[in-house]
Formats: C-alpha cells, structure tokens, sequence
C-alpha cells in the first residue's frame, strides 16, 4: 500500500505548483488593486483600479480583443453590503500583427476602474477587497495568466488618493459628452456599414466595434471616413455598439461609446444625432460591387423521400469501411471470436443487444436535433468533435478502455454480473453488448462517409418523425453486417477457435485503441490550442493513476473513490481552464496558414470571382479522417498544387473544426451536414463544380483543365 499512496503524494505535492504563467523569466503581467481614496464612507460611492504593469512589447487586451485574444475577467469577493459595477475600459489602441490580424490592446500599464457601492451602514473592519483576476498577456506567443489580488481600506472620513494615475485613466475614458459627428449604421449581407459624417476635420477617425452577446467581427475595412465591419453573424443590430475615437495631430486622443439605434423608416441604423445635425439619408444599404454568389443548384431526384432513406441505408452501411472505424471493427470482429464457443442462440441475442445499442445511439441523436431544431441551434454532423467538452469525454472514455483491454483494472457491472465493462472482454452480458454498440457508433460517426453528409443535411430540414426515420434507417445500414453474422453461427466456424492466444490479442487491441485516444488528442490540440493539449495529457495521466488504484488496491470503495476523485481532480486543475478559454484567444496570432491555402470567408469568394479567379473551397475539419486522406493523397499532389497555380486558382480552406457559423450555413446552402465538401467556382459559371467526397488526383486536374482560358 505504500507505493499508491507515495505517488498520490507526488502527484499533489505537483498540483500545489502549478504556475499561472508558463514561461521562464520574470512575469509579464503583474496586477494589484488601488483604491481613489483613503477611507470608505457609508453610502458613498468610490473607486477600485485594477492596475496590470506589463511587460517591454507584451500586452494586454481591450473588451472587444478584435481577430484574437481575451479580455481580462474579474471575480469580486467584497465585503458584506457592498457591489461592484463593471469595468470600465480605457480607450484601446489597434495592433497589426503578420497574417493581417488587428487586436485592440493596452501596453506598458493599464488602470481598468470599477465603482464600488459602499452600504448605508459600513460593517466591522478590516474591509478586505478581493479580486480573482484571470488574463491573457501577449507578445510574440500568449499566456494566459491568473491571480488573486486583495486591498484592504479603512472606514472613516473619505481623502483622495493615488490622484496622479487614477486622473491620468479617467482621461482616458469613453465620455459622457454628446460626440461631435454623427453615425450612420446599414446591415449588409455579411456585416454592418457605419459612415461617420460632422467629425472634424484634419483629426484621425478610429473604429473599435462592440459586438453582442452571440456574435463576433473582423477587423473594420476603411473608406475614407465609412468603415465596414465584416461579422459572421450580425444579428439584430440594435446590440452592437463602437467606440470611435479621434485623434488630435498633437496626439490627443478622445473617445465615444455609442449605441446602434434602430431606424423605423428603413433599414439604416443612426446613433448620436445632434439636435441641429443635418438629417442622415435613410436608405438601404450601398449595393456591393463584388459579383454574388451563384445560388445552389437545384435540388435532384434524390431529395425525394425514398431516395434519402436509401441513401441514408447505403451511408451507414459504407460508414462500417471508414478510416476512423478499423481500429473500431477490429474489436468488433475479436467480440464475435471470443464468443464463438457460446450456444447459437446466446450469441445472436448478444448480437441483438449490440444492434439495440446503435439504433439507441441514433435514436438519441434524432431527438438531440428535435429538440435543437425546436430551440432553435445550428447544427451539423459531428458537432460531438467540435465540441471540446463533449471531445474531452470521448478521449477519457477511449483511454479508459484502452487502460481495460491492457488489464490495468477490470469494472463488474454489479454485485453478481458477470458482464465486463468492455464490450471486447469474455463472456460480455447483454448490458456490456448493449454499451459496445453505442459506444462503437459514438467513435465512428467523426467521419462522413460517401452520401451520408447530403442526407443529414436533408433530415436536419425535415418534421420530426422524418428525422427520425432517417437516423434509424442509418443505423439499420450500420447494424446490418453484425446482425448477419450473429443470426449465423456457422460462419463463425470460419474463425480462429478461442485460447491462450486472445488475451495477447486483447492487450494489442488495447494499444489500438490508445492510438485512437491519441488521434483524438490531437483533433483536442489543433482545435483548442496547446494549453489544452497539455492539459488533456496531465488529466489523462491523473486518470491513468486512478485507474491504476482501481485494479491495485483491494478495497473496491476506497479505490473506487480515489479514482473518481483523480479524475475529477485533474480536470478541474489541468483541463477546465483551457476548454473554457474564448475561441478568439486562440487563433494564431501569425494568422499561418498551410502554404497556398488561405481562410474561407463567403466574402472573399465573392471578392476574387468578381476579379476574374477560379476559386477552389476545401471544407474539412482537424476530426475528419477522410479529409486528411484527401489531403495528403490528392490536393497536396505536387501535379495538383501545380495545376493550381498554372491557372491561378484561389484555394481556400473552410475549417470547420470547431463549427465555424458561416461555414455551416455555407454548408446548409448546398444540403449538406458534414464533411469533406469541395467546391470549385469559375468566373461567369452559374453554379460552381460539387466534387464527390473521395477525391483523386484525375478529378481536380479534369475539372481545372476544363476552366476558361485567360
């Protein structure tokens, strides 16, 4: 019993180091709290400055970070009585990085204020004002950073205090005055327009908008004095707002906050109108220049019922040879031989249990998208993959089996069942079947076999009962060869008999399925960076040790209980940080892409066709098998790259690895629900060329040979 429990001590003796800042050297962000006074007043409200003094070239962000970041967040713990306001944001200044990324950043030295309300009656000292402050701090690579800071201010009669820096930051707010210009909002198909008329002349005009809650905005585009806000999701534009500053040749910088208001007369949107302004033209928006997309084709033969539901059948079928289910069949086919010594009837009952299992599994997911499409959410074919949550639980229940199948420890399903967790291990009950099914369909649903994205893509659009009659078709098609086998015994004949042999086997298999866990580890870094990655490392490794304790020490309840405690443990130390960190404060600030591929927008499409370029869209995803197959057998193809640029195609890379919104409705335009998707637009052509999902080399060379020639 020593060795466990030295190690758990260890383990512990690590958690208690764990650093906020990865980095070596001194820190980049120091943060403290100062107060505008030097005691506190019953009823009277007063000043908190949350200071950062940063780093030489590292910086801190704004509210709205811009292409990447995270603003900082505070967790007040005050005194009785006492309530904190928001933040208060000095003006921010823009910052270009490589790969034309724009981030709103304060550098040097920040105040952020907050206004304290103190209660009508002070309570007994000490009055102790206690922030958890978490940030992200950046330069040439980003840290995020956390720390708990406290000041301590005395009841009694109010003086000013720390005046210098707290007059120099109120200076460098948003005022309350009426702005000297008046804004002109429109909504365009991808994003806001705002003119900005009246501001003075000869000063410098910038732009920072404030999306809401829901949507998120590139970088303004500027026109002279009219900014275009491209935004993947506008909304309603009654909630967003913008800072807009001037800036005085002297340098002198001022700044306003103003809200979008909503025009009754028409779709323009003004705020900030001065009493004598001149009244704004109310209108539509501007007409883009670009040339619009061309509309889907329409819809073919097979959208009809019967069609889908075969096309559904023949999916889940082919979806038993898709590169992320070997590993999976593989343990499919060891269940049956380990079963072969069974009575007929016992293994095509144990069969049946399995069946039950995939059609369960798929049922389910017909009720998750009932239920989503009542509530109205996006949704699209592998948003368990986007998911990092839903991701993270998939990579610790693969490990734990793999752990399992390696006889690291072994789970009984009760006091008297004979029924192993693990659906490959001997003498599985129905209930074990049962889990094997679901859990087999949960791994193997990462990749979109051929015909399977266009009938998701139809049932999602459908009334209930015909998703559900869909997704049970697909897992008809999916259960049909293990149905077959397990309702004829006599082709398990064909199959090595059991023995000493299938332990070894197991244990292979176990490493087998390690190496998914690692795959999907990798799918967890590319779409939520290496923090998470590392992260999910450590967890795993903390759950390893509880699994290990589960199969060493002999008390099932104490054992039981420093598993499930590691588990959790680890989670909430290495893995819940990471996961729930903003997507914008993980793209790259480089803005790299792979080379000759560039980020998909619908607007750059628009843009290089009405320049006169063939456009080339790749739609794929880190967690799709068979996008990377595609990738490395076919579009990386030094004749392929080549014929690329011999007729100077664009490439565009569409990644969908964490459910980008105007992906998926770029998707939804074309019926489709999942990927790989390729498309292939030519100027002048009324639809662009849909290639099938499995692509070769003769394909794309074909379609490229037959563009217009320049």
């Amino acid at each position: 019993m020593r060795s466990p429990f030295f190690s758990l001590l260890l383990l512990f003796a690590f958690l208690q180091c764990a650093p906020a800042q990865f980095l070596s050297g001194p820190p980049k962000a120091v943060p403290s709290l100062l107060a505008d006074t030097t005691a506190i007043a019953a009823g009277k409200p007063f000043t908190i400055g949350i200071r950062f003094e940063l780093a030489d070239r590292w910086h801190l962000y704004w509210q709205a970070p811009g292409d990447s970041g995270a603003a900082p967040q505070v967790e007040w713990e005050l005194p009785p009585g006492f309530t904190a306001g928001p933040i208060q944001w000095p003006l921010p200044h823009s910052l270009k990085s490589e790969g034309d990324i724009f981030t709103n950043v304060y550098e040097g030295e920040v105040l952020l204020p907050v206004v304290i309300q103190s209660p009508a009656q002070i309570p007994q000292a000490p009055l102790v004002f206690k922030a958890k402050l978490k940030w992200y701090v950046c330069s040439e690579t980003c840290l995020p950073g956390s720390a708990d800071v406290s000041l301590s201010v005395p009841s009694g009669t109010p003086a000013p205090a720390n005046v210098e820096i707290f007059a120099l930051w109120k200076n460098r707010l948003p005022q309350s005055s009426r702005a000297p210009f008046d804004l002109e909002w429109s909504q365009t198909k991808d994003g806001l327009l705002v003119k900005i008329q009246g501001a003075p002349a000869g000063e410098k005009v910038e732009i920072f908008p404030i999306p809401p809650v829901g949507a998120s905005s590139e970088h303004p585009e500027t026109i002279s004095r009219t900014f275009r806000i491209p935004t993947t999701n506008p909304g309603k534009p009654e909630g967003w707002k913008a800072l807009v500053v001037l800036e005085s040749g002297a340098g002198e910088r001022r700044g306003w906050q103003l809200d979008a208001a909503f025009s009754k007369n028409g779709p323009a949107l003004r705020s900030n109108v001065l009493p004598n302004a001149k009244t704004l033209k109310e209108g539509p928006a501007e007409p883009s220049p670009s040339v619009p997309l061309p509309p889907p084709s329409t819809p073919s033969a097979t959208d009809s019922l019967a069609g889908i539901l075969w096309a559904a059948f023949l999916g889940g079928l082919l979806l038993n040879l898709m590169p992320c289910v070997l590993p999976v069949i593989a343990l499919k086919i060891f269940g049956f031989t380990q079963q072969a010594g069974e009575s007929p009837r016992r293994v095509f009952r144990l069969g049946l249990a399995f069946v039950a299992g995939v059609f369960t599994f798929f049922l389910g997911l017909a009720v998750a998208v009932i239920g989503l499409k009542a509530a109205g959410s996006g949704l699209n074919w592998g948003f368990q993959f986007q998911n990092p949550f839903i991701l993270t639980g998939i990579i610790a229940a693969v490990f734990v089996f793999g752990l399992n199948l390696l006889g690291v420890f072994e789970i009984t399903l009760g006091g008297e069942a004979s029924a192993k967790l693990s659906a490959l291990s001997s003498k599985q009950g129905y209930g074990g079947a049962f889990l094997h099914g679901a859990f087999t369909t949960l791994l193997g649903t990462s990749c979109t076999a051929p015909y399977l994205g266009v009938t998701l893509g139809y049932a999602v659009s459908q009334p209930a009962p015909t998703v559900i009659l869909i997704f049970l078709t697909i897992a008809a098609g999916m259960s049909l060869p293990y149905l077959l086998l397990t309702s004829n015994p006599t082709l398990l004949r064909f199959l090595p008999k059991p023995g000493a042999w299938m332990e070894r086997l197991k244990q292979a298999m176990g490493f087998l399925i390690l190496g998914v866990a690692v795959w999907l580890l990798s799918v967890l870094g590319q779409s939520r960076g290496t923090d998470a990655l590392s992260g999910a490392c450590a967890f795993l490794l903390m759950l390893g040790v509880g699994c290990w304790l589960l199969g060493t020490l002999r008390s099932r309840l104490l054992s039981l209980l420093l598993a499930v405690g590691l588990g959790i443990g680890g989670y909430f130390v290495f893995l819940k940080e990471p996961l729930e960190r903003p997507f914008s404060a993980l793209r790259s600030a480089s803005g790299s892409e792979t080379e000759g591929w560039e980020p998909f927008t619908p607007g750059r499409v628009e843009a290089e066709l009405a320049k006169g370029h063939a456009v080339f869209v790749d739609f794929t995803a880190e967690w799709c098998l068979n996008c990377k197959v595609n990738e490395r057998v076919t579009l990386s193809r030094p004749e392929v790259q080549a014929a690329f640029k011999q007729h100077a195609v664009v490439m565009l890379k569409a990644d969908w690895t964490n459910g980008d919104p105007a992906i998926t409705a770029e998707l939804n335009r074309f019926k489709r629900n999942g990927v790989p998707f390729y498309l292939l637009y030519a100027p002048g052509a009324p639809d662009p060329k849909v290639f099938p999902e499995l692509l070769t080399p003769a394909l794309i060379l074909e379609a490229l040979a037959a563009l217009p020639q320049k």
